[in-house]
């Protein structure tokens, strides 16, 4: 039976292999600006290239779970279209903030990350809303989450519109799974992160109320 945890693993994987290229891309590149333009030039590729592999991963996971739930009627899931991915902004974000070699990778590999993992969100997006069998799509995070994802995941919402903004940050494990009708619906009490490492700390309550607020 396909579940969260092997959707998530296998993004995760894909990750490592984005990861792994985006090092190696870094590696040949001189410093200075012919570097930047480069980057300009070869993130984009590598952000579809994997990101058309997370649409993939992702559709042939929500077939499977669909198949072993048992649901009625005949849907295939629907790979998402990204147009636009951010790529450039995120390039020109992490020159400005990188204070070396090191965290401009660092920065960048996160930045890979969310938006490769945000192809297959969007597949199951789409497709939970596209789907005649589901009233659309949650949020599902992974055991100790930061306390933004938190108290997102804590409201329990069931989003009826793939254009819903999913909120997610840079090695973000959430990931969005189809409500399909009459699953329950689990709510969980917020309780704050307590995740190491986290950068907001405190902070990420407001941060994450905030987002509600405008949403």
């Amino acid at each position: 039976m396909a579940t969260p945890a092997e959707l998530r693993q296998a993004l995760a994987d894909l990750n490592i292999l984005a990861s792994r290229d985006l090092g190696r891309i870094w590696r040949g590149l001189q410093e200075g600006d012919s570097a930047a333009e480069a980057l300009h030039d070869i993130l984009p590729a590598l952000i579809d290239q994997y990101g058309v592999a997370a649409s993939a991963l992702a559709s042939d996971w929500y077939d499977d779970l669909r198949e072993s739930k048992g649901v009625g009627g005949r849907f295939a899931a629907i790979p998402a279209d990204v147009k636009d991915t951010g790529a450039h902004a995120l390039i020109g974000w992490a020159l400005d903030a990188a204070t070396d070699d090191g965290s401009l990778v660092a920065l960048l590999e996160g930045g890979v990350q969310r938006r490769v993992v945000n192809f297959g969100r969007f597949t199951v997006m789409g497709s939970s809303v596209a789907d005649p069998r589901s009233d659309g799509w949650q949020r599902l995070g992974q055991g100790d989450n930061c306390a933004f994802c938190d108290l997102l995941i804590s409201r329990g919402s069931v989003y009826s519109e793939a254009s819903a903004d999913f909120g997610s940050h840079d090695h973000c494990n959430c990931i969005a799974v189809p409500a399909f009708e009459g699953e329950p619906r689990e709510v969980k009490a917020y309780k704050p992160g307590t995740r190491e490492g986290s950068k907001a700390g405190g902070n990420e309550y407001a941060l994450a109320q905030a987002w509600i607020d405008n949403h």
